[in-house]
């Protein structure tokens, strides 16, 4: 046990600004007041050139901003309005503090110990076997892959299966010893084309390990759950299972999955399941699954999951802005929360393709469309040829009209009712036919039943009824044909001018062909080319005509000026007679219907089997269109028709970015773009001051996003500006990064979610409490329900635990407030229901503390690496007349601790604290601040030690 030694004082004489802490950096206020142009210097008026004058005569600590005056009296605004009308806008550039993009996940450079992976092999979790029932090799994810496309296309295992298997999550040495570890948690990420994963909850189970408390031993492994909310001990981790077989993809995209593999991130969420709260991103790299001609392979990855806290927007930047790339935002804390043990595995199948699958997608068209192609649908001639065998695939039988046409047996039927008035509504048009054959059918056996019995005044009644019916039945079909002959006929010649296209198109990613119009007349026409969709469009730029026939390899004549834009913008071709000429087009979306709210919950899944929505070719979110392309002559007859079938697939998210955000507002933030020769698709090489213009759009058209081109070896900022929703809605919408003018093919596609919350702002001093209230509007349930804080050492509640919200009632919950550091900071506060797991309420709480006047200082040295404490004592003395309580409260309640954490104290009276230094494997220097509070959590002194580890 270490002596107690007395701890004191530096020196009577230390001023203040000697006692407060050093800054991690310094800050500089950087303001440049820009020269006024010539023009409007000589326009300024005298009291405005008095102002300037004076402000010359400042003192550099004084503000530098430039205040402009001018004399607005009725003569001046005359001299001004005749020289000047339009005011000039002075040269300006807003410091954001950007998000730097790849910052929010990284790699973990530490390894577990080996008898932490001999612990995590017996644990029981599901050995990877390949189609031969053998154990997949195990591959080093420090050694370089060596990836060859070929190997993997002459591959006979064209099938692949990846498993993901989630085994441990571990805490890191970085994350503080007192913050609350969470119980349970779950995952969400998305994997190449497949819709996004929401993983059940899975149990954190804490492993006795004695002797191991090292950063590379396991502390809890994964433990999926039963319904009741207990664990399930004989199945620990969790494995998904993709089956990326070639039927199940459009032909030729094989090869784009494999390079998916090569040069992809995966980013993991990891939530807690009990507050969901993000607890912070993984990223793993997955060319290590690539299988190179082996039968399955293997590799297990310790990735460092870590959180981003972003203070509130200060438009302050540190380092020197005259040189170029030194410049790093000040407010973004990263934070290696803890580490994820996972292990990914791709086993080799043989394709299991089959001609007659109807989940294969038909096969690929040329991008050069004829209309003469077979694809036209009406083959025209006889169905059945003088042979005896049939000519065409499609045979007809004849029918009655009122069988196959649903509108014409309505109209039947609601004929034959007696006394009817009101025609029956088309709802039950498909009983129509069926309730008419049935009373036909009851007339006839009528009719063969009197018959048998003679011919009297009613069967003769009867039959001349049925008669009359017959005849106004006929009557009925003769007019109704006659009204839709033309409709008919015109529907049916169509189809000989009309040619079908299919296109697989992906969010961002634009769909080039080529259709080739030919004139069938003899006379030359001026064909105008209607469309009913605007993502279907004509290219008229010849530039863009011929960067899409590079990048297609199509060669086709490419022409000049081809076009004409008529007056409501609807192009027009000039075609010679028996003229064929090839007409260009793109298709190309960027809108995603984003208008279903989204819950943050976790989702029960499948893990065994992946169910059929799950499949990459299946797209729930956008549905198949089909759009017509019209070519019509000048007097309006069409003398060809396109109709393009447009099929979508789920794109790759290559990174996802979180924000928390107050309801009802704007956000605006500015994301650091990657340097431009480093993303996927740049050319290599490159000139120095040539960097190409990178371009954003966004899927949400109610999104602002824009990049401006810096200066020569810049970055390049994309400036998002977004309003947010009701709390607790979630945003989520896409943003694709071009590099071409053309905005072919997105280099990157980035999932954002923007998360709205309700505003508390709270204004406080740091180590003091501060309390407020909260208002809990009940929902039309009675719920179970509890409040979580993403800071639970800084943010107390009352109530505590689990309470009733009653319905549509109103509660109250208590928040007290303490910050341990000063600064703006964002505290995250949701109120969850247990039983369902779902999120009742959300709240952002704006934390803007400042630190209380250090009294005392002290300096104390302590050896590092030893694991070895010390103890320490300090004394207080009670300034007033009367007896008084105190109690004591630390920023670092992780390397210091107090003896007692109350006492009282006489009038005039001394005391001494007992302090606790607790050890540190770290050098370098700490300083600790101690709160002295009285007995309403007031702050009345506040002490400062420095602890030097050495």
């Amino acid at each position: 046990m270490l002596s107690s030694a007395q701890l004191s004082p530096m020196g009577p004489g230390l001023s203040l600004s000697q006692l407060s802490a050093s800054p991690p950096s310094t800050i500089r206020s950087l303001s440049a007041r820009p020269r006024l142009p010539t023009q409007l210097s000589s326009q300024l008026s005298p009291s405005l050139k008095t102002s300037q004058g004076a402000q010359e005569e400042l003192s550099p600590s004084s503000s530098r901003i430039a205040h402009l005056e001018a004399d607005l009296s009725q003569r001046s605004l005359i001299t001004e309005s005749l020289s000047a009308e339009q005011l000039q806008e002075l040269p300006f550039t807003p410091l954001h503090a950007p998000i730097i993009m790849g910052t929010e996940t990284r790699s973990s450079g530490s390894k577990l110990s080996r008898a932490s992976l001999a612990r995590l092999r017996t644990l029981g979790f599901p050995e990877i076997l390949d189609h031969s029932k053998q154990p997949a090799e195990m591959v080093d994810p420090a050694t370089p892959v060596n990836f060859n496309p070929q190997k993997e296309e002459a591959d006979v295992l064209q099938s692949n299966e990846i498993i993901l298997q989630f085994h441990a999550f571990s805490r890191a040495s970085e994350d503080p010893r007192g913050t609350p570890w969470p119980k349970t948690v779950y995952f969400t990420f998305q994997f190449y084309r497949f819709p996004p994963v929401t993983t059940p909850r899975l149990q954190l189970v804490k492993l006795d390990q004695p002797g191991m408390t090292n950063s590379s031993s396991l502390s809890h492994i994964l433990v999926s759950m039963n319904k009741d909310g207990s664990f399930n001990k004989d199945s620990p981790g969790l494995q998904l299972q993709y089956l990326v077989d070639p039927a199940f993809l459009k032909p030729g995209e094989q090869r784009w999955f494999i390079h998916y593999l090569a040069v992809q991130t995966l980013q993991i969420d990891v939530w807690d399941g009990d507050s969901l709260l993000l607890i912070g991103s993984a990223a793993v790299q997955m060319e290590h699954i690539l299988r190179q001609g082996q039968a399955a392979v293997q590799v297990s990855h310790e990735l460092d999951v870590v959180t981003t806290e972003y203070e509130q927007d200060t438009m302050v930047v540190s380092g020197d802005i005259t040189r170029p790339g030194t410049v790093k935002p000040i407010g973004v804390h990263t934070l290696v929360r803890g580490r994820l043990h996972l292990t990914l595995a791709n086993v080799g199948h043989v394709s299991e393709q089959k001609s007659n699958d109807s989940n294969s997608l038909p096969p690929s068209r040329s991008r050069i469309i004829s209309s003469n192609d077979g694809t036209s649908g009406f083959h025209g001639g006889s169905l059945l040829s003088h042979g005896g065998h049939r000519a065409f695939k499609n045979v007809a039988q004849a029918r009655k009209l009122a069988d196959v046409d649903s509108e014409l047996a309505a109209m039947l039927f609601t004929n034959k009712q007696e006394g009817s008035k009101v025609h029956q509504v088309t709802n039950q048009e498909v009983d129509a036919t069926r309730k008419r054959k049935l009373e036909r059918m009851a007339a006839v056996r009528q009719l063969e039943s009197e018959s048998n019995s003679g011919i009297g005044k009613k069967n003769l009644l009867t039959q001349h009824n049925v008669q009359t019916q017959h005849s106004r039945d006929l009557q009925i079909i003769n007019a109704y044909r006659e009204r839709t002959k033309v409709e008919s006929i015109t529907n049916m010649l169509s189809l000989v001018i009309t040619t079908h296209h299919t296109i697989y198109a992906t969010l961002g990613t634009a769909e080039f062909f080529e259709f080739a119009l030919k004139n069938p007349h003899s006379l030359q026409h001026t064909v105008s080319i209607e469309i009913d969709n605007p993502e279907l469009s004509v290219i008229l730029d010849s530039r863009e005509w011929r960067h899409f026939k590079d990048a297609t390899k199509v060669h086709t004549p490419l022409e000049e000026d081809m076009f004409h834009l008529h007056e409501n913008h609807i192009p027009q071709l000039y075609l010679r007679p028996k003229e064929t000429v090839h007409v260009p087009f793109k298709y190309q979306t960027f809108f995603i219907d984003h208008t279903v709210m989204m819950q943050q919950c976790p989702a029960e899944c499948r893990p065994d089997k992946v169910p059929e929505a799950s499949l990459p070719w299946k797209s729930s979110e956008i549905p198949t269109k089909s759009i017509k392309v019209s070519f019509s002559s000048s007097s309006g007859k069409p003398i060809a028709i396109l109709c393009v079938n447009v099929e979508y697939q789920p794109h790759v998210v290559d990174q996802t970015f979180r924000f928390y955000h107050p309801e009802l507002s704007f956000l605006k933030k500015s994301i650091r773009l990657p340097l431009w020769h480093t993303l996927p698709g740049a050319p290599v090489g490159g000139t120095p001051g040539k960097e190409p213009q990178i371009h954003v759009r966004c899927s949400d058209p109610n999104v602002i996003c824009e990049t401006k081109k810096m200066g020569p070896g810049e970055p390049q900022d994309m400036f998002l500006k977004v309003a947010g929703g009701p709390s607790p809605q979630i945003k989520k919408f896409f943003v694709a990064l071009y590099m071409d003018y053309w905005l072919a093919t997105p280099i990157q596609i980035w999932q954002i979610y923007l998360h709205s919350l309700q505003r508390v702002d709270v204004s406080c001093v740091t180590g003091q409490l501060t309390r407020l209230s909260l208002v809990l509007r009940g929902t039309q349930t009675v719920r179970k329900v509890k409040a979580f804080t993403s800071h639970p050492y800084e943010l107390k509640l009352d109530p505590e635990g689990v309470f009733m919200l009653s319905r549509n009632g109103i509660h109250d919950l208590h928040v007290g407030v303490r910050p341990q550091r000063s600064g703006n900071r964002f505290l995250y506060l949701n109120l969850v229901d247990v039983d369902y797991h779902q999120l009742v309420a959300s709240w952002l709480v704006c934390l803007s503390s400042r630190q209380p006047v250090i009294s005392k200082a002290f300096e104390i040295t302590l050896p590092s690496g030893c694991g070895k404490g010390a103890n320490k004592r300090i004394t207080y003395t009670n300034p007033y007349p009367s007896k008084r309580a105190y109690r004591l409260h630390t920023n670092h309640p992780d390397l210091l601790q107090f003896k007692e954490d109350s006492f009282e104290v006489d009038a005039g009276e001394t005391y001494t604290i007992g302090l606790r230094f607790a050890p540190s494997n770290n050098t370098g220097m700490e300083e600790i601040l101690i709160y002295i509070n009285d007995h309403e959590d007031k702050n009345e002194e506040t002490f400062c030690v420095k602890v030097i580890y050495q």
